[in-house]
């Protein structure tokens, strides 16, 4: 395990996981505040559908390991994180459909980024290959148990606007680690 962690790709991917699952989480941890307060004010059996956009995920994960084959890991993998923050900044829009939307798109990227950085902790490790994908995974429900957690006292905090500038932050430090640790590890 040792030999994975001070592999700084690898290490960047475990963190870009972190990061990004939190921030997934918090995004389905506190909407439905917002979609049960107006000026939406639904039910919640109608918010409990919005897990319908889940299924954004059966169609990017497969096609982000397409093209990531097609052309390389790390662009797919940034591409992906970049469509994660357009969506979660089309849910600060005002019509719900845009707003559905947007958590559509988010869930999108985020699956695809999460397709591709999972398969790369086990192919990029040299050693220990299970134990990569164990420290990716062990980095992935961390992020979700503990950014997924925060992003609570944002939305206490500033409320919805509040919870996305959370997520957004943590998505901008996974492009920044992607561009430190991964790309400068010269597998960009």
């Amino acid at each position: 395990m040792l030999t994975n962690l001070q592999d700084r790709a690898l290490l960047g991917l475990y963190i870009v996981a972190f990061l990004l699952m939190g921030g997934f989480v918090a995004v389905y941890n506190y909407l439905a505040f917002r979609l049960v307060a107006a000026p939406y004010l639904l039910p919640a059996w109608a918010v409990g559908l919005v897990f319908l956009a889940y299924l954004a995920g059966t169609v990017s994960a497969p096609r982000a390991g397409v093209l990531a084959a097609r052309h390389s890991r790390y662009a797919v993998l940034v591409a992906s994180v970049l469509v994660m923050l357009a969506g979660l900044l089309a849910t600060l829009t005002g019509p719900l459909w845009l707003v559905l939307l947007g958590l559509v798109v988010m869930t999108a990227g985020f699956f695809g980024a999460h397709a591709v950085a999972s398969g790369w902790a086990g192919a990029r490790a040299v050693t220990a290959r299970a134990q990569s994908t164990g420290l990716y995974n062990l980095a992935y429900y961390g992020g979700s148990s503990l950014l997924g957690w925060a992003g609570g006292l944002a939305l206490e905090a500033r409320g919805w606007t509040g919870v996305v500038g959370f997520v957004a932050v943590a998505i901008l430090l996974s492009l920044v680690v992607l561009r430190l640790l991964v790309g400068r590890a010269g597998v960009a």
